[in-house]
């Protein structure tokens, strides 16, 4: 049996188990995109209130984009804590 049979064999058996292991290298770029995201939204918000500000009432939907893209970055920094609990739960 070849290493890939081995490690699919293993991973079948984990999924079928309820199990499935991620590697670290994964988890760990996929909370640095998280992390990445939040940044990037929260920037996007920044801007949001700033055109909102300026052009008020010419812009009728921008408080709403404001609180939508602000409980978008609690949403994905919470999934980012979540993920980094399950690593932690991993190691």
């Amino acid at each position: 049996m070849s290493n890939d049979d081995l490690v699919n064999e293993v991973i079948n058996r984990l999924k079928d188990e309820g199990f499935l292991m991620i590697t670290d290298d994964f988890i760990d770029q996929l909370i640095i995109t998280l992390h990445a995201n939040v940044t990037t939204i929260n920037t996007m918000t920044q801007i949001a209130e700033i055109e909102t500000q300026m052009l008020g009432s010419l812009l009728p939907t921008g408080s709403r984009q404001v609180e939508s893209l602000k409980e978008l970055s609690t949403r994905i920094a919470e999934i980012a804590f979540n993920v980094e609990d399950v690593r932690n739960d991993q190691r």
